[in-house]
């Protein structure tokens, strides 16, 4: 019996192979490694080395609009943050100087409420000490949340608004506008939260549907105007009022009538009612009745006349004109209370009305009210009282009820009311300034570009600026105020006086300092003669305090500069920090305090409802760096278009997990293949790398330039889009999918191998850099590994411009050599210009042309796959004819040409092209099908054997089926 053979046994040859290798994780591991970096940049001390870096270039300023100092950052909070980073991060890396002074904005009402309520009964001496304690801890705990964010900013010289010299230099502006005379004092009638107990701003109110009585009250006319008008009828005749406030009605203090108008008298429900023309209609279909109308008369004929008060004995008001009234709404008759609405306090000034105010600070009726039933109730309580009491006496003739906006605070959205105090105000139509403001809009460049329409609506409706505030913990208002006559004394002088003694202890100087030792002790009043003062105890808003920073923090600073380069917040600021460091930056300098505003949305949930702890939608950021990791939620704030809001769902969160995993694992591609590539002296020269190396840098050299400019024009979301379509198109499924067997199979140190990491290396360098303003902790992590005489951070090395790329394709295109201006690589206008040559470059159109055949050629493979014949391409033969005569013949054969010059052969670089075992040209399109433009293809199973080493399929009878290639390799 014969021996039967023994089977060869089989060879590994993997120790053979260039196998990749790399000690950057699949998976980040954010939880440890942010740590470990935030320490290390701290040890690297690189917080204020990103402050004076690029020193002596040009300087690029961005001046950091102060978050709140109470509580923990929220999400919308850190997505402001991220993007101002991005935004300096990139300026930096172009080349410029970029300081950036963090800033907290600590006084207000917010810190002081939460105090009181945990410190109930403090002396106002003590709750300042206590607030401010308080927000120094809260500036100390959001540094550090800023921090882990990856921001880089001079944590450790932040400006905040309740430093001594802040405090000071706020006062030195308030002493300016005194001087220029943008500030008083007067009596006027304010929007008030009796919550807050404060007057609010008209930027600081919020308006939100609520529901509300809609009643018709009867304001009897007195007998002698009755009798004048109707002498016929000895019943009352009634003026009817519509209104939605029925607190308001004890503070009556006339009933307005449009000049001009026709009015009717109706009989109607037993009454005889007087009601505009235009609206008897409606009134009588509403309340339900016949409609009989008993005269019909003009305006002018209630000149001179009164009504008594539906329920104020023996209080008679005047029916005054006025052009305000609507004859379309309510009843053409409106109830007028000077001491409770803005424009009625306006009406009362011109007519001469009392401005009767009886509500207090605590939103409750006052002593002086009348009827003294109301004494110490609650406006809110006054409402049904009132309701009540005009049913009790007949006066009211209809209710029903209306949801309608109505104004609410900001802080604690209650609703408001209006009552007369004595405010400070700014007058922004002194000198013009709000024509001038809204001049200046026009100057400030603004993303996007419509919302700068958004920031000249807010400064148009606003007549002035109440900058005072009745609470403890803010900068105080230097003034004396007369004891006997309330005259107000205030000087720029006396102002400068006060912030010279607050810049040695805070606004804590003006509680104890003396009227002696403010130098005032003998002050006369010149209205009355008195000698008795008091300091003035209202504080500042907050908006003076945050809008003066760029007189605080950037004038005569020659670390930074006026005017700022950017501002950047949320779109909320239009009437905030927006506005109030406009107007005060144009009263002050005359001049804008930026050059840029850069406004974004709100965060919502995916129906695009505003987050609300009350709603329970709430997203903080810990949570989504818990999902995403650091980089992951930095890579959320930028695929966010700025003029959208910024969505937290599910389904984006897994779009951005997706970019990320990408990119990251990209890099890693790269990173384990250059593992043995010494930049240094491995590096091959472009002019003699191979071709589709060289196509690759091309790519490159587009892609850098497409992202650069998107940073340029600050469109973080386009180089979210071109970072992941260049990772997951250009480059994985495509390059590196042709160069994997060069990489892993061919000589380690051979030209061909050389030229692959070369190309790798500037494209995992570039990528790298372009993605660190977003990606700050990998990009730190990826350069720490192929960056081998690594001296400074990331965030201190520049973009590449890749001049040595352009050089090369400028050789032979006449149209890229005729713009050899370089403007480029200083990113000047013409950018978009040399973009587009290169572009439409001959290179562009032979690569495409090429790719064109590598698609026709994988699916001419596809029916093999499908009938199992092979498993993929690599286990194919392709035979090709190209028409010379065709539309792609003669840039196919210059293309054959060059490759022969450079001593490439083109059957081996169709073969890496379309990752086939075979490949062949053919002499004629005989036997093969038409796949392209004068393109035709013949697809069939490569012939031989299995080459173990690389899996190409050849005839062979070397050992083991090795490939003559590999044989050479490994013999």
């Amino acid at each position: 019996m014969a021996d039967t053979p023994k089977s060869e046994k089989k060879v590994s040859f993997k120790e053979t192979l260039n196998l990749p290798r790399t000690e950057f994780p699949i998976r980040s591991n954010a939880k440890e490694d942010d740590v470990a970096m935030l320490a290390r940049w701290a040890d690297e001390d690189l917080y204020q080395k990103t402050f004076t870096h690029n020193k002596g270039n040009p300087r690029f300023v961005f001046h950091d609009g102060p978050p709140y100092a109470n509580g923990h950052i929220h999400l919308g909070g850190a997505y402001n943050k991220i993007l101002k980073d991005i935004a300096c991060k990139s300026r930096r890396m172009f080349g410029m100087q970029v300081p950036v002074t963090p800033g907290w904005d600590c006084h207000g009402l917010p810190i002081e409420l939460k105090v009181t309520q945990e410190q109930p009964d403090l002396s106002r001496p003590a709750l300042i000490k206590a607030c401010r304690a308080y927000a120094t801890h809260w500036v100390g705990v959001q540094k550090e949340e800023f921090k882990r964010l990856g921001v880089l900013m001079n944590w450790d010289y932040p400006y905040l608004t309740m430093n001594f010299a802040y405090e000071a230099k706020e006062l030195q502006a308030l002493g300016s506008f005194v001087e220029k005379g943008y500030i008083e004092r007067s009596n006027k009638t304010v929007p008030w939260c009796a919550s807050c107990e404060t007057v609010l701003a008209n930027a600081e109110i919020e308006y939100a549907d609520r529901k509300d009585p809609s009643i018709y009250v009867l304001f009897p006319l007195t007998s002698d105007g009755a009798k004048k008008l109707f002498p016929a009828i000895n019943e009352p005749i009634y003026v009817t009022v519509w209104t939605t406030t029925p607190w308001t009605l004890p503070l009556n203090r006339a009933v307005l009538i449009k000049p001009n108008a026709t009015y009717v008298l109706l009989h109607l429900n037993d009454k005889y009612i007087l009601i505009g023309k235009e609206l008897a209609d409606s009134l009588i279909e509403m309340v339900g009745g016949e409609k009989n109308v008993v005269a019909e008369l003009t305006s002018d004929q209630f000149t001179g006349l009164y009504v008594e008060h539906p329920f104020v004995d023996e209080l008679v008001v005047p029916i005054i004109f006025d052009q305000m009234v609507l004859t379309g709404e309510g009843t053409a008759f409106v109830h007028s209370a000077p001491g409770a609405g803005p424009q009625d306090y306006e009406t009362g000034i011109k007519n001469n009305l009392e401005i009767y105010s009886p509500v207090g600070p605590d939103g409750k009726y006052t002593d002086e009210i009348e009827p003294k039933e109301l004494i110490g109730m609650p406006v809110s309580d006054g409402q049904i009282w009132v309701l009540r009491t005009l049913a009790a006496r007949d006066r009211l003739f209809y209710k029903t009820s209306i949801r309608h906006p109505y104004p609410h605070c900001w802080r604690c959205r209650k609703g408001l009311v209006f009552r007369a105090t004595k405010q400070w105000f700014f007058n922004l139509a002194h000198d013009g300034l709000k024509e001038r403001v809204l001049q200046a809009t026009e100057m400030i460049d603004a993303l996007p570009e419509k919302s700068i329409n958004r920031l000249r609506s807010t400064i148009e409706g606003r007549l002035e600026w109440c900058i005072s505030r009745q609470r403890a913990w803010g900068v105080p208002i230097p003034a004396l105020l007369c004891t006997t006559c309330d005259y107000t004394h205030i000087t720029k002088q006396f102002i400068d006086t006060v912030s010279q003694g607050v810049a040695k202890e805070g606004i804590e100087f003006w509680q104890h300092v003396s009227m002696a030792d403010l130098g005032v002790a003998d002050l006369k009043c010149p209205s009355c003669g008195a000698q008795s003062f008091k300091k003035e105890h209202d504080i500042l808003d907050v908006w003076f305090d945050s809008g003066i920073s760029h007189f605080a923090v950037l004038l005569n600073n020659p670390e930074l500069g006026y005017p700022a380069d950017l501002y950047l917040e949320g779109k909320d600021q239009h009437r905030g920090w927006f506005q109030s460091s406009l107007l005060t930056s144009m009263a002050l300098e005359g001049t804008p305090s930026t050059k840029m505003i850069i406004t974004h949305g709100f965060t919502v949930d995916a129906k695009g409802h505003k987050m609300s702890k009350s709603v329970g939608n709430v997203v903080a950021p810990q949570e989504m760096i818990d999902k995403l990791g650091t980089d992951g939620l930095r890579l959320w704030a930028s695929s966010i278009d700025f003029s959208s809001e910024a969505v937290v769902s599910d389904i984006l969160i897994r779009n951005v997990q997706e970019v990320f995993r990408k990119v990251r694992n990209t890099c890693r591609f790269l990173l384990s293949n250059l593992y043995d590539f010494d930049s240094t002296t491995d590096t091959i020269p472009l002019s003699k790398m191979r071709m589709i190396d060289q196509y690759a840098l091309q790519e490159l050299f587009e892609f850098n330039y497409a992202v650069l400019d998107a940073y340029d024009q600050y469109d973080f979301t386009a180089v979210f889009h071109k970072l992941s379509d260049y990772c997951s198109v250009n480059i994985s499924m495509f390059y590196l999918e042709i160069v994997k067997d060069c990489l892993y199979v061919e000589k380690a140190d051979g030209h061909a191998r050389r030229s692959v990491q070369t190309a790798c290396f500037l494209i995992l360098d570039t990528l790298t850099r372009l993605m660190a303003p977003i990606f700050s902790f990998t990009a730190e992590q990826i350069s720490d590994l192929y960056q081998k005489d690594k001296k400074e951070s990331i965030h201190l090395q520049k973009f590449n411009r890749l001049k040595n790329i352009w050089d090369e394709l400028s050789k032979e295109n006449v149209a890229l050599k005729s713009a050899e201006s370089y403007a480029i690589f200083g990113m000047s206008n013409t950018l978009h210009e040399i973009k587009e040559l290169a572009i439409i470059g001959e290179q562009k159109k032979r690569w495409d042309t090429l790719k064109a055949i590598r698609s026709a050629m994988l699916k001419e493979t596809e029916p093999l796959r499908e009938q199992n014949i092979i498993k993929r391409s690599l286990d194919a033969k392709i035979t090709m004819f190209v028409d010379p005569d065709g539309p792609e013949g003669k840039r196919l054969q210059q293309f054959l040409n060059d490759l022969e010059a450079k001593g490439e052969s083109a059957e081996q670089f169709f073969k890496d092209f379309a990752i086939l075992s075979q490949f062949a040209f053919a002499p004629s399109s005989e036997g093969l099908n038409k796949a392209y433009s004068g393109v035709y293809l013949k697809a069939e199973k490569a012939a031989g054997e299995k080459c173990p080493r690389c899996w190409q399929w050849t005839q062979t009878e070397r050992e083991h089926n090795l490939c003559n290639r590999c044989y050479e390799l490994v013999k």
